[in-house]
């Protein structure tokens, strides 16, 4: 009853003391804003076509878990790729084949705005168990692309089915070093600009 008392006169003389015209205002207790992130899971699948090699590798399935932003069509996501199994003809004549690893080094990152969306993916281009005409070639076990492949990515949004095109530069090899050094060999077949890459993003509901 003491507490309250205070309260109502504390209250009344806050009245009776404001100066004539000014109005005494309380703070106003506004409702939390609505979140604006919308969390999608994608299955990966796509086709990259390696431009030295005139090769296609096929990527996926792999997932996509993305946020997207509902206000501002900002995105960005965690990429999971499985390996790929590559088979190459080197020299017009001489068979090769090869595990490739697509390794995610960064986040993707994207916006959705007049219907398109545009996204870029940064990875390492490895290669493993390497064969040549049959033969297992040594390359060591970390035989990558020096910096990662920066992938721009393009195409219609939609949220249940996104198809989207890239041209993009696989840069140089390093690392790829078994009983002799290899990364000259892998630069000059495989690494340079006008690799093609087709993927699709199909929503897992």
């Amino acid at each position: 009853m003491r507490v309250a008392l205070v309260v109502a006169v504390v209250a009344v003389l806050a009245l009776a003391l404001a100066p004539r015209g000014y109005v005494v205002r309380y703070a106003q207790v506004k409702p939390p804003l609505p979140a604006a992130g919308l969390k999608l899971k994608y299955k990966v699948d796509g086709v990259n076509r390696v431009a030295k090699l005139q090769s296609d590798l096929v990527i996926g399935p792999g997932t996509l878990e993305t946020e997207i932003d509902l206000i501002t069509g900002d995105l960005k996501g965690d990429l999971t790729l499985p390996p790929s199994n590559g088979y190459f003809i080197v020299f017009g004549f001489m068979p090769n084949t090869a595990r490739v690893d697509l390794i995610p080094t960064a986040q993707v990152v994207g916006k959705i705005a007049a219907g398109q969306i545009k996204a870029n993916s940064q990875l390492h281009i490895k290669l493993s168990e390497v064969h040549v005409n049959g033969q297992p070639l040594d390359v060591g076990p970390d035989c990558k692309t020096a910096t990662p492949a920066s992938i721009d990515l393009e195409g219609p949004f939609d949220l249940a089915k996104i198809p989207m095109k890239a041209t993009f530069t696989i840069p140089p090899f390093a690392g790829c070093q078994g009983a002799e050094k290899l990364d000259p060999l892998f630069s000059g077949l495989i690494s340079g600009p006008d690799n093609k890459l087709e993927m699709t993003l199909t929503a897992q509901f």
